[in-house]
C-alpha cells in the first residue's frame, strides 16, 4: 500500500471508528528535554499532513479493496457518506474532501455552516429526500415553499414521492402540514390519487382522522372534495367506523367538517348513526358535540328524526354531564312541538331536577322557553312542592327559584313569593338560601 493510500484508509477508519482526542495532560514527560523535542515533531507532522492534504487524491489511487468497501460497506451502493471527513486524533490531522466511489458530498461537517442544496431532479435519491424532509420541520417548510415558487415539474416530483408515504404522512408532525398544501395544489388526477390510497384499505381513514395530526389531514381531505365520485369514496371509507369517529377527541372534527362542508345527501350516514345511537353519543363527552352540530346543519327529515330521538329521552339526558347540552340546545333551536316534547317528558320531576348539577340546568330552560301556559304549570310544581325549602338552599335549586321569579308575573308571582315566605327566616341562615332574598325577583 503506497504511502497516499495507506493515508486515505486510515482518515477514513477514523470516520467511522473516531479516536477520543488526547489532551496534553495525558502525555508522559520523561524530562524537559524530551518536552522540547516533542513540539518540533509534532510542528513537522502538522506540516507533512497539511502537504499531504493539499495534494489530488485521484480515483485510480485507491486500493481495490478500500474502494468495494466504501462503495458497499454502508448498506448498499446508494448510501451517500459525506465527502469531507475530519479525524480527532490528537489534535494532528485534519482532512481535505474526499471524492470517489459513490462517495458524495452532503453537508461541510467541519465548517458547521448550513449550506442550502437544491432539491434531485429525479431518481430514488429525490424520493428519499423528499420523504426525510417532510418529516423535519424546516424541510416540510422548504417543500411547501416549492409549491408555491417551484415548477409544475418540482410539484410532480414531490408528488411522486409522497403518494407513496401518503398515509404515514397525514400522522406525521410536520408531514400532515405538507400534506395538507398538497391537497390544494394539486390537480384533479393526484387528488383521485391520493383518495384512492387513502381509502383503499379497510379502517385507515378512520385511524388517521381519530389520530392528533391526521385529523387536520382528513379535515383537509373532506374541504378539498369536488365530485360526488370522490365525496362517495370518502363517505364509504369512514361509515363503518362512524360511531367510533364521532366519540373521539380527534375524530369527532372529520364528522363535524362532513357537516359544514359537504351537501346533506352525503350526511345522512352520520344523522343515521346519530339516531341509532343517540344516548350513547349524547351522553359521550365528544359526540355529544357533534351532535348538537347536526341540529345546527341541517333542518330536514332527518334532523326531525334526531330531535324526537333526542326529545323521547329527555328525562335521562337532562340528568347527564353531557347530555344536559344536547336537550338545552334543542331548546334553543325554538321549534315549538320539540320544546313541548321535552317539557311531557320531564313533568312531574322538576323538583327533583332543580337539585342536580346537570338537570337544573335544564329545568332553567324550560322556564325561559315554555310558552305562559306550560311555565305556569313549572311554576306551580315547584311551589307547591313539599321540599321547596330545601329547593331553595340547595346549591342548583336556588338557581332555579330566582328563574321562576324572574319569569313570573301578576298573580303568580304574587304567589310564589306567598310560598316562599315562610322559609325566610331559615333562608337568612343558609348561604344559598340568601340567594334566593337577594334576587331581584323577591324584591320587586
Amino acid at each position: 500500500m503506497i504511502p497516499n493510500q495507506q493515508r486515505l484508509f486510515f482518515d477514513t477508519q477514523s470516520y467511522f471508528h473516531p479516536s477520543q482526542p488526547k489532551s496534553e495532560s495525558h502525555v508522559t514527560w520523561r524530562n524537559l528535554e524530551n518536552e522540547h523535542r516533542y513540539h518540533p515533531m509534532q510542528m513537522h507532522q502538522f506540516c507533512k499532513s497539511s502537504h499531504l492534504e493539499s495534494q489530488p487524491r485521484p480515483v485510480q489511487q485507491a486500493a481495490p479493496s478500500l474502494t468495494r468497501f466504501m462503495s458497499h460497506g454502508m448498506h448498499g451502493s446508494n448510501q451517500k457518506v459525506p465527502e469531507k471527513i475530519l479525524t480527532r486524533s490528537h489534535g494532528l490531522n485534519s482532512l481535505g474532501s474526499l471524492k470517489f466511489g459513490s462517495f458524495e458530498r452532503k453537508d461541510p461537517v467541519s465548517s458547521g455552516v448550513n449550506v442550502k442544496q437544491p432539491l434531485p431532479k429525479s431518481g430514488d435519491d429525490f424520493g428519499e429526500r423528499v420523504y426525510i424532509m417532510a418529516k423535519d420541520q424546516q424541510g416540510c417548510r422548504l417543500l411547501q415553499k416549492k409549491f408555491a415558487e417551484g415548477t409544475r415539474e418540482d410539484l410532480e416530483n414531490i408528488f411522486r414521492d409522497v403518494i407513496l408515504h401518503v398515509v404515514e404522512l397525514m400522522t406525521d408532525p410536520f408531514g400532515n402540514y405538507l400534506v395538507q398544501k398538497l391537497l390544494e395544489v394539486c390537480d384533479k388526477h393526484q387528488h383521485m390519487q391520493i383518495l384512492r390510497v387513502i381509502t383503499r384499505k379497510p379502517g385507515d381513514l378512520v385511524r388517521i382522522s381519530c389520530d392528533m395530526h391526521g385529523t387536520r389531514a382528513v379535515q383537509k381531505v373532506v374541504e378539498t372534495l369536488k365530485t360526488r365520485e370522490q365525496c362517495s369514496m370518502v363517505v364509504s371509507a369512514l361509515k363503518p367506523g362512524i360511531i367510533v369517529l364521532m366519540k373521539n377527541m380527534n375524530g369527532n372534527h372529520v364528522a363535524q367538517r362532513f357537516l359544514q362542508y359537504l351537501k346533506p345527501e352525503f350526511n345522512e350516514f352520520i344523522f343515521e348513526a346519530a339516531t341509532v345511537k343517540c344516548i350513547e353519543l349524547a351522553t359521550d363527552r365528544h359526540g355529544c358535540c357533534v351532535l348538537q352540530k347536526c341540529l345546527s346543519h341541517s333542518d330536514g327529515e332527518p334532523r326531525r328524526r334526531l330531535v324526537r330521538e333526542i326529545t323521547s329521552n329527555a328525562l335521562i339526558l337532562s340528568q347527564d354531564p353531557y347530555g344536559n347540552y344536547v336537550v338545552q340546545y334543542v331548546f334553543e333551536l325554538q321549534v315549538p312541538w320539540a320544546t313541548a316534547a321535552i317539557l311531557d317528558q320531564l313533568e312531574g320531576n322538576c323538583g327533583d331536577l332543580a337539585m342536580q348539577k346537570y338537570s337544573s340546568n335544564v329545568v332553567e330552560k324550560c322556564l325561559k322557553y315554555a310558552r305562559e301556559e306550560r311555565r305556569i304549570c313549572i311554576i306551580n310544581e315547584l311551589m307547591n312542592n313539599p321540599r321547596l325549602d330545601q329547593i331553595m338552599q340547595d346549591p342548583y335549586g336556588n338557581y332555579v327559584i330566582q328563574a321562576a321569579l324572574r319569569s313570573s308575573k301578576g298573580a303568580l308571582r304574587e304567589a310564589l313569593v306567598e310560598a316562599i315566605k315562610p322559609h325566610v327566616p331559615a333562608l337568612r341562615t343558609s348561604p344559598y338560601g340568601k340567594k334566593v332574598l337577594s334576587s331581584n325577583g323577591l324584591k320587586k
